[in-house]
């Protein structure tokens, strides 16, 4: 088997997560209520494994918020480990203010109670401005360990709703999308051999697209399935 090649490319769009471009699949009641205005206080716990979409979803959120004139505050948990500092000073401002509260890959900051601490002031300033607060994890909220007991009913209070994996044709739709969304089409053999021999999951799919169709563009060459079996091996 050949092992798939590398290539850049120095124009490449970025993939700007919104809404509109999510692939809803069986997750309609999530995104209904991911854009309906809420009178008061409106809190989500957003589960499902990695690629599964958490994390557009909650920049689209802040995205869209924004285009609405509103203060929107998203925080990625993973940044405890990358920016410990810039991460305590997000939450902080958060605390502070912002209409809207996207935290993704909450499960970083659960255990330590300072920035558990923070998550509470969160919490509580947003139900009391009638504010908005989107949280991620890979699970139900039942879940975690949180050391902090009002938080812990808190978040456990919030509306969960787990996104539910994408079928094969859902799979296809999406990487059609991002395809069109760079300038080109995947033909139906060609989205066929690929989901019949390719991984399974969304986020490693995406990966090499990312892949597949830097080295079309690159070459210049229409995505066929022998470009698609020598790029990405399979």
């Amino acid at each position: 088997m050949t092992s798939p090649r590398q290539y850049t490319l120095a124009v490449d769009p970025p993939h700007q997560p919104s809404l509109e471009n999510f692939v809803v699949g069986a997750n309609a009641e999530l995104l209904q209520v991911l854009r309906t205005s809420q009178p008061s206080f409106a809190g989500c716990w957003i589960y499902g494994e990695s690629g599964s979409g958490r994390s557009h979803l909650l920049s689209a959120c802040c995205r869209a918020a924004r285009e609405q004139q509103r203060t929107a505050i998203c925080i990625a948990g993973a940044h405890r480990v990358q920016q410990p500092a810039s991460l305590l000073a997000d939450l902080e401002q958060a605390a502070r203010g912002g209409e809207l509260v996207a935290i993704d890959d909450i499960d970083y900051l659960l255990g330590d109670v300072t920035t558990e601490l923070l998550l509470m002031a969160i919490y509580q300033r947003l139900y009391a401005e009638q504010g908005a607060m989107l949280v991620s994890h890979a699970g139900p909220a039942h879940v975690p360990t949180i050391h902090t007991p009002d938080l812990a009913s808190r978040l456990r209070s919030l509306q969960h709703f787990q996104i539910l994996p994408l079928s094969d044709d859902h799979k296809m739709a999406l990487l059609q999308a991002r395809a069109s969304h760079r300038g080109y089409e995947l033909s139906q053999p060609v989205l066929d051999y690929w989901l019949a021999r390719g991984p399974r999951s969304v986020g490693a799919l995406l990966r090499d697209l990312e892949i597949l169709d830097t080295a079309a563009l690159a070459q210049q060459r229409k995505v066929t399935i022998p470009l698609l079996k020598r790029v990405l091996g399979y």
